[in-house]
């Protein structure tokens, strides 16, 4: 019987799910639009804002979902500019995935 995945796992597997879209959706814009990177990033960033705002409003209306979440646009904002200067900044973790084999064992 497979065991039920943990909520670090799930958020691990959302993360890696989410990072392979955004660069695709990005690499596709920036081969596509031959427009400067520094300038996608900023299109990606009015596209994540987009889709906070348009989620926090449909947790505001009559028929909010039921989740319970209530959105608090400052300190979510801040949150989400936390997370960004943070995975920004910091070296990239190492990826075993992507490491090329150096020899046989």
């Amino acid at each position: 019987m497979p065991l039920e995945p943990t909520g670090d796992e799930r958020t691990d597997a959302a993360r890696a799910e989410l990072r392979q879209a955004i660069m695709a959706a990005f690499c596709s814009a920036l081969h596509g639009s031959q427009l400067p990177p520094m300038t996608v990033m900023s299109l990606a960033a009015e596209a994540v804002g987009s889709i906070y705002r348009e989620v926090a409003d449909a947790h505001r209306s009559d028929h909010a979902c039921p989740c319970g979440w209530r959105p608090s646009p400052e300190a979510d904002v801040e949150l989400l500019q936390a997370a960004l200067a943070m995975t920004a900044q910091s070296p990239p973790a190492f990826d075993l995935r992507l490491a090329h084999a150096a020899g046989r064992a």
